[in-house]
């Protein structure tokens, strides 16, 4: 085939313009996460399983306890170290003969290696504790990680519930607005079915509904605040729509406490952990013993030196020592360690006392709330139908101001009841799966 090749690259002038936009294409990307119109719940613990600081720093101490482990396992393996030395000499003697003059330029190549093949187990007793230890900070990490996602539940509800009351308090002023219109054309010239002290009662009522909203909008930016920090939302943004929740229907049985409390003290990763750490002290406590007593270590060394000259060397030794006398250093070391792990047992028991008292509240907080948001759907119906026959009677005049804002009252109670009582119980749900460690919700998803 003949003819001239046609590229197909983009003209010069275009190649700039093309990377810009794969950059901002990049940009736009990246910064979708944050450019949503509402907020769900999962995407608020997604959110802070991405960027909260303790989740990260709980995750990088895991690592390190990983690095920890993998030093202790280094130390049953030969240890080989090349060597390359230059050395530049020049050494001048003054005598009476003259100057004498000595000059040495070379290079040394050669390597070392040494293996520890039998120490009576003290790099055993290191690997077991420092596995244990790899494992307490896991559940360390577990545990936090059950926190943060806590702490995000207990905040969306938070936030969800302040918006709630807020609409109460709006709904608040716009009745009272309403009463104070219905009292000031009844206490008319024209009508004068109620006294003209009644419109001062009324007024006072309106504005004191309109304090209280403006308590539940400062309550709605201090909770949305908080959700802000945990999740990790950029300060200069607002958070957007957070999608609401229903209101409970089902309100399922937790099984017996006796039986929760067990397998709560059984699941718990923060018990879990303590437990580890006291294994962990046990060889501890071991390696001392040994370090105290009768040492018995065999070395095998080897070295080699390629140039200048071609040397081998090796060496099998065979050490036992025995610290005859040393102050009492090594002894009360050991006993220092027999200490800890007693304190170490001491506190593991009463943790585990706590965990019982938390989960012995949290199981009755959690039965509870499902009884008081039952309780508080009746009244608010109750309260409802209250509030809109005593508004009709005012209206025809049977029904003083009294009767109304009474009225009015019960209602925003039991609207305020109903809200308290349903983000109550969602927290307590959460709070009960926490301390009795079961998985949380956006957890399964680390």
């Amino acid at each position: 085939m003949s003819g001239n090749v046609v590229s197909t690259m983009p003209p010069k002038v275009f190649r700039v313009p093309l990377s810009c936009l794969a950059v901002l294409g990049a940009s736009v990307l990246a910064g979708s996460a944050m450019a949503q119109d509402t907020l769900t719940l999962d995407d608020a613990l997604r959110l802070a399983r991405e960027n909260n600081g303790s989740i990260k720093a709980a995750y990088y101490d895991l690592d390190a306890a990983k690095a920890r482990t993998k030093q202790s396992i280094g130390a049953f393996f030969p240890t080989v170290t090349p060597r390359l030395e230059w050395n530049n000499t020049r050494n001048v003697t003054d005598n009476s003969l003259g100057d004498s003059i000595f000059k040495d330029d070379g290079t040394t190549t050669g390597f070392n290696a040494s293996w520890k093949i039998f120490d009576l187990g003290l790099r055993q007793y290191s690997l077991l504790g420092s596995r244990r230890s790899e494992d307490a900070t896991r559940y360390d990490a577990l545990q936090t990680l059950r926190n943060i996602l806590y702490t995000v539940h207990q905040q969306f509800y938070d936030a969800l519930r302040s918006e709630e009351l807020l609409r109460v308090s709006e709904k608040q002023v716009e009745r009272s607005q309403k009463i104070l219109e219905q009292t000031e054309f009844g206490a008319s010239d024209e009508i004068g079915a109620f006294p003209k002290k009644d419109i001062l009662q009324a007024k006072a009522d309106l504005l004191n509904a309109k304090v209280e909203y403006l308590k539940s909008k400062n309550l709605v930016a201090t909770s949305e605040a908080s959700l802000k920090s945990t999740i990790g939302w950029p300060n200069t943004k607002e958070l957007p729509q957070l999608v609401k929740i229903d209101a409970p229907t089902d309100f399922p049985m937790p099984p017996p406490r006796d039986q929760v409390v067990e397998e709560g003290l059984r699941d718990r990763a923060d018990l879990q952990a303590q437990r580890k750490r006291v294994d962990a002290q046990v060889f501890s406590v071991k390696r001392a013993d040994r370090e105290a007593g009768v040492s018995l270590d065999v070395d095998i060394n080897y070295s080699r030196d390629f140039s200048p000259n071609h040397n081998e060397n090796r060496n099998l030794a065979l050490l036992v020592t025995y610290p005859l006398f040393d102050g009492g250093q090594l002894r009360e070391a050991a006993r220092a360690q027999k200490f800890s792990l007693e304190a170490a047992r001491k506190d593991l028991l009463q943790a585990e006392r706590q965990a019982t008292a938390e989960i012995e509240s949290a199981y009755a907080e959690f039965v509870q709330n499902a009884e008081r948001v039952a309780a508080a759907k009746l009244a608010l119906e109750a309260a409802q139908l209250n509030y809109e026959a005593a508004t009709e009677s005012q209206k025809e005049g049977i029904n003083d101001l009294i009767a109304v804002l009474t009225a009015q009252v019960s209602l925003v109670t039991a609207e305020s009841n109903y809200i308290e009582a349903t983000f109550d119980y969602y927290v307590s749900d959460v709070n009960l799966r926490l301390v009795t460690g079961k998985p949380m919700p956006g957890e399964a998803n680390r």
